[in-house]
This record gives structure tokens, sequence and C-alpha cells, in this order.
């Protein structure tokens, strides 16, 4: 290394020409920038979850609900009711909008000359006190009462059929229109769009706008804290450019590679930014202490670093496999995030031991005061360090009862964490996505779409009454939760026909008692122009769907939901009964999401530690200091997660990889803690000399880094994401204990260690 730095310091400008045509090309690659917020890119494309959802999706159509719901106190009202219609026509009038489905336009089914007709729910828009009692008595009576209205008035929705993916220019700009038409309709009325196409459209706006806003807002709150802690100009320039360089570079490669941005890794930019500045405080603290004590420029820069660079290349790899650890993830999003920023990391390093020492060389050296010069009284954060010293010197007992004490507590809460997957809870109560969910649940029941497939395993098979009947069990069984709704399939159209065939009698909302019946009443239903059966069974009239619609649920709920209606397909279905059943649908998707969340975490966090472990004990060539410097984070870890159990702030996508990130990041305290204290031993003083010593250096620029660390994280509170400002909030806390885990920890673990050596001695 002494090579190359002589090479950087006699060739600053060769290193600056070189780095500035790399960002120019880098840079070139940021108008190609692409997002993706879907579930689906959540889960490998191979899962057998995802497969049986996209062969549901295959046979029956999207099993997406997408609705504009409109909340009234009643819609029945003359107004309200024109309204409702005049927002449907325009709705259908947009290019990509197959068709709207509206309170007026349902078939309604009645008994006619051919036996049955069927026709749209009313011919003309009731306006007068009949004509709205006519159709509201229609409308209640169907099949489409609590989908299309609700009983009490209060919520009317349209449900709309978009046209193919392939068809759809550009879905943003159709959900955009969407939008704006409903937000152009709204009031006095509450009118909200709901569906998995419009919340991917407002997820991946609320990202441009988190990326547009939160990387200018941690640049400005990083340098401030820099400004503040280092007192200089060149403090607050060198670790920005540093860090802005390396992020370019990295967002670059991964638009180079087709890597869309996701919610997940949308943090990646604020991350590096926040953490790649450690470096460059770690360099300019030990250069001004150089520079005080009466070196000239270029010895000053030659001692910084010859000491600097091993705990800087240490922190880096410690840190950037923190990030590689989450490769071992199963969502995918977070694997190309932990690659990427580990990339962007050593990127960071890279630029710190390269762009930095020719920055420094051409420029001139910041004043600082001469050792000499200095007065003798200690400062505030002195006194401060030197109290963390001494109760890890002096007072080894209190410091490990009180750790042993908050591990305890800690621990305990860290068996309250809850389960998070569905992406509307990401957001906060206040954005539209949670609000219309919200009066999806509780106007119309639920916001998302479950699924049963009944497959007879032959043509025509559905025709049997005896399995129709089974749809029936199906859909009498889904409706006994409380948490499901509106739970249909292709024998309650049958059963209305029927009952047109009896002159709309009651009695005769029933299954015929023949294949031949059934055939006769559906091809009746076509011949009268009847429409919608292939979104319920298959062309061959093997395959039926029961569709219902589910309320948002956490994990454990979800989770028995989804095990009880499988265990009953199980018992019902089994190889006698000669048909086969399984649940499909998002919410299984996203039971699947978390408890691959929880793998995520266990195996990234193991993965994580070992080889942080394992790169510091053969840096340093010691399994102790290897050992010693994962003991913090341990502590940090059980305070993470006793955090979230305590605080009831779930596991969800983005905050199951804090703990890798953790690791990562806050091992660099107790390397750069490690690594100053050895280098003072090394001088030939004592244990408790080397310690404060080390405290008072190593330990100022471990308070700066944490400073700015946590206040760059800290913006990220600022999201539209309540999942992103719930991660800022925990990185930020992590901060604060790995910090004082190493301030107060480390130097206890080396104090012990040094007496057993001289015992042993």
């Amino acid at each position: 290394m002494q090579r190359w730095f002589k090479l950087v310091l006699d060739h600053p400008w060769v290193v600056m020409g070189v780095v500035v045509v790399l960002t120019a090309f880098a840079a070139s690659f940021l108008p190609r920038i692409t997002f993706d917020a879907s579930i689906d890119a959540m889960i490998p494309e191979d899962d057998p979850v995802l497969l049986e959802l996209m062969e549901v999706v295959d046979d029956f159509g999207t099993q997406d609900l997408f609705l504009i719901a409109v909340q009234s106190d009643n819609v029945f009202n003359p107004a309200v009711l024109k309204k409702i219609h005049d927002l449907a026509a325009e709705l259908e009038a947009l290019p990509g909008v197959a068709e709207v489905q509206s309170p007026f336009n349902a078939q309604k089914v009645t008994s006619g000359f051919w036996g049955i007709e069927i026709a749209p729910m009313t011919a003309e828009l009731p306006q007068s006190p009949e004509e709205i009692e006519d159709f509201k008595k229609d409308i209640l009576d169907s099949p489409y009462a609590g989908r299309l209205v609700t009983a009490d008035g209060r919520g009317a929705a349209l449900f709309l059929e978009l046209e193919s993916l392939s068809l759809i220019p550009d879905l943003s700009e159709l959900m955009g229109q969407i939008e704006e038409i409903a937000a152009r309709y709204a009031g006095p009325e509450e009118i909200h769009v709901v569906g998995d196409a419009y919340i991917l459209y407002y997820t991946e706006r609320a990202m441009k706008q988190d990326l547009l806003k939160l990387v200018p807002f941690v640049v400005v709150i990083v340098g401030a804290v820099l400004y503040a802690t280092l007192r200089s100009a060149l403090g607050i320039v060198l670790p920005l450019v540093t860090v802005g360089t390396s992020v370019i570079w990295t967002v670059a490669l991964m638009i180079w590679q087709g890597i869309p941005v996701s919610i997940i890794s949308m943090v990646m930019p604020v991350i590096l930014v926040t953490i790649g500045i450690a470096s460059s405080i770690h360099i300019l603290n030990k250069y001004q202490e150089a520079l005080s004590g009466g070196l000239p420029k270029r010895q000053a820069l030659e001692q910084t670093f010859g000491a600097i660079t091993s705990p800087v290349v240490m922190a880096a790899l410690t840190t950037a496999a923190g990030f590689a650890a989450l490769i071992t993830a199963f969502v995918e999003p977070i694997r190309e995030f932990g690659v990427l920023t580990a990339v962007g990391v050593i990127l960071a390093m890279a630029l710190s031991l390269s762009l930095v020492p020719a920055i420094l060389m051409l420029v001139k050296e910041p004043k600082v005061r001469l050792a000499e010069d200095k007065p003798a009284r200690e400062g505030l954060l002195t006194r401060i360090l030197l109290s963390f010293v001494h109760w890890a010197v002096y007072r080894p007992k209190r410091l490990v009862a009180v750790v042993v004490a908050l591990l305890i507590v800690f621990a305990l809460g860290a068996g309250l964490i809850t389960l998070e997957s569905n992406i509307v809870n990401y957001f906060g109560a206040s954005s539209p996505v949670k609000r219309a969910t919200m009066v999806i649940e509780e106007v119309f029941g639920g916001s998302m779409q479950i699924a049963v497939v009944l497959d007879t395993g032959e043509p025509d098979g559905i025709k049997d009454p005896a399995v129709l009947a089974e749809l029936v069990t199906i859909q009498e069984y889904l409706n006994s939760f409380d948490t499901i709704n509106h739970a249909t399939s292709v024998a309650d159209v049958i059963r209305e026909l029927n009952q047109a065939m009896w002159d709309g009698d009651p009695e005769f909302y029933t299954l015929p008692d023949s294949p031949e019946a059934v055939a006769q009443l559906l091809l009746l239903f076509s011949m009268q122009g009847g429409s919608g059966l292939d979104s319920l069974v298959t062309y061959d009239y093997s395959r039926a769907l029961v569709t219902a619609q589910m309320k948002t649920l956490d994990a454990e709920a979800m989770g028995q939901v989804i095990s009880q209606v499988e265990s009953f397909l199980k018992e019902r279905y089994g190889a006698e009964s000669g048909l086969q059943a399984y649940l499909s649908g998002t919410p299984k998707v996203m039971q699947r999401l978390m408890n691959r969340y929880v793998q995520t975490q266990v195996s990234s966090l193991v993965s994580s530690g070992i080889m942080v472990g394992l790169i510091v004990s053969l840096l340093m060539k010691s399994v102790v200091l290897g050992l010693f410097s994962l003991i913090p984070l341990a502590f940090t870890v059980v305070v993470n997660f006793g955090i979230m159990g305590l605080a009831g702030l779930p596991l969800d996508a983005v905050t199951s990889m804090i703990s890798s990130v953790a690791i990562g990041i806050g091992v660099d305290y107790a390397i750069h803690y490690i690594s100053r204290y050895r280098w003072e031993a090394a001088s030939g003083q004592g244990t408790a000399a080397a310690l404060e010593r080390t405290g008072t250096s190593a330990g100022r620029a471990i308070i700066f880094n944490a400073l700015a660390l946590i206040a760059g994280f800290l913006v990220l509170v600022f999201s539209h994401f309540r999942a992103i400002a719930v991660f800022g909030l925990l990185i930020s806390a992590a901060m604060i204990v790995s910090s004082l885990a190493a301030l107060l920890v480390v130097p206890l673990l080396l104090n012990f260690s040094a007496k057993r050596q001289l015992r042993k001695g």
C-alpha cells in the first residue's frame, strides 16, 4: 500500500482525471433508471405459490381487485347516482379500460319469453323516487348486494377491468388519468381508487419523490453534521464528494445490469451517503492529529494513511460483508440491495484511499492548533470519553451488570415481534392508498381477493350438480369467517338462472338435479348475452373458481385463516373424493413472503456474523479480537429486536434487513477502536494509558461518525413509506447502541484480555 500512496501523492491530478472520466461515464446511465414495486418482484419466478397464482390468472383472469369506491351518506340520492353514472362513463372511455362494471350495468336475470332474460340492472339512470326505489330493490335483491352497493347505502363501487398490459402503452399514465378523474368527481362524497395496479403506480411515484427529496436532504444534514464536528469546509466537501461519486458509480452499475429500483433498494443512495463518509471522517481526524503534531503536509498524509489504511479496509470489508450476507435472502430485491450496497461500500473505500489523498495533496492543509499550543483543560467530550474508559477499567462489574440487565429486558421484548408483508401497510394512515384500503375494509368487507380452485379432472365436470354443490359448500365455509366476505362462484349463476326459470320464486334459488339441466341453463345464459363466466369456470368446464374478498390481517391472523381453509380443503377433497381443490390469491403470496422474511432475518444474521468475524480475525490475525468485535454487535442486535417487539414494529421486507445492516455498519466502531488500541499499546504504554488514548482519539472519531450516521438515517423518517421511516429510526437506534457498545464493551473486553495475559505471564 505504501507504493500505492506514493503513486497517488506523486500524481494527484492523474487520479483526479481518472475519477472524473469514470464518473461522467457512469452518470450517462442515470436517465435510464427504472422502478418496480410489484409484489411479484419479491418472489422468485419459480416459487410454487407464485406459479400456482399465475396458473389461476391464466385460466380465470386477474385475481387483483381494482375498483373505484364512492362513499356517501346515501348513494341512492339522485345527485349521487348521477355522479356514479357519469364517473363510470368517463372511466370506461379511457384507452386501456376494457370495461367498467357499475350498479347500473350489472347483469339482471329475470323470467322471459325464452325462459330467462338478461339485461342491465336499469336501462336508464334512475332519478325519480319511484325509479330509485325500484333500482334499490333490484340491486339489493341481486348477488351484487354488498359488492356494488352496500345495503345501508353508504357505498357504491365501480369494478374496472383493464386491457391486457401489452395493449396499454403506459400503465402509469392510465393510473394517473384514473386518479385525476376520481379526484375531480370527489366532494362532498369521498371517492377512493383501490387495486394493485393503482398501488403499484402510487408506490413507484412515491419512490421517485422520495429519491428526489431524501438524497439532497441527507447530503445537507450530513454536511451540517460534518461541519459541526470537523469545523472546516474541507471536512464537508471531501466526504461528500467521495460518497457522491461512489453512489453514481453504484447506481450506474445497477442500471447497466438491468436492475430496477425497488421499495427496498430505493434507500441504497441514502445509506451509501450516510455510511460512506465514515472512512473520510477517520482519515481527516487522523490527518488533523498529524498536522497538530507539527508534521508537514506530505509527511502528515503518509503517517495518516500508514495508520488508517488497515482499519479503513477492514471496516469497508466487514460493512460490505454485512450487506453481502443478504445474498442468502429469499426475496430477490433484498438480494440485489445487499450485493449493490456491498459494491458501493467497496467503491467508497477505494475512493477514500485514492481520491481523498489526491485531493488532500492538492489543497492547502487546514489550519490546526499545534499540540504544544493546546490548553491543558479537557473539553466536555474528552471527559465523557475518559469516563467511558474508566467505567470499563475501574468499574467492570457494574458495567457488566448493566449490560446483562439490558440484554434480558430487550431479549424479552424481542419475543413480541410481529410480521407484515402487505405493501399497503408500508404507508402512513394519511396516504390515499391506506385511507382507500380502510374504507374498502369497513364498507365493502375486504380489499384483497382470495380464491379456491376446484378441479374435476374431466371436461364438463363442473356441470355435475354434486360438484356445483361442493362449490356452494366452499362458499359457505369461506363466508363463515368474519374476515372473508362475498364468496361467489358459477354455482350462484346457475341458482339465479334456475330461479328465473321459475318466475323468480325464491324457493327455486337452488341447483338443478341433472347435468343436462345445468347445461341447458348455461346455454340459455349464453344465448341471451350473458357474460362473466370465463372468470368463474374454464372453457371446458373442468375447473371452477370460488372468489371472495378478504380483509387485511396481521401475519398471525392471516396465517391461521389460510391454514384453516387449506386444512378444510385437504380433508374434504382427498384422493377418495375424485376432486382436487387448493387455495390461491394474493393473501397466500403475502403469507409466503412473511415466512420468508423470518428466514431472511435468520440466514442473513448468521451469515453476516460469521463473515464479519472471519474477516476481522484474518485481518487482525487474532480470533480473540474477531470475537471481541462481534460481542458489541450481538448486544446491538438484541436491543434492535427488543425495540421492535416492545414498540409493536413488524418484521417486513425492509426491517428484515436491519440486523445485517447494523452488523455491517456497527462493526466499524469496534474495528477502529481495536486498531487504535493496538497501535497505542505497541508504543509501550500500559493498558489503562493505551485505552485512555484510544478512547479520546478513536473515540472522538467514533462519536463524530455515529452522529453523522444517526442524522443521515433519521432523514428516512420523512419518507412516504412508514416502513422506510421505521427502518431509519431503527438503524439510528442501532448506531447509538453499537457506538456506545464499542466505547464501553470493547475497552472492557480489551482490559479483561490484558489482565488475563498478565496473570498467565
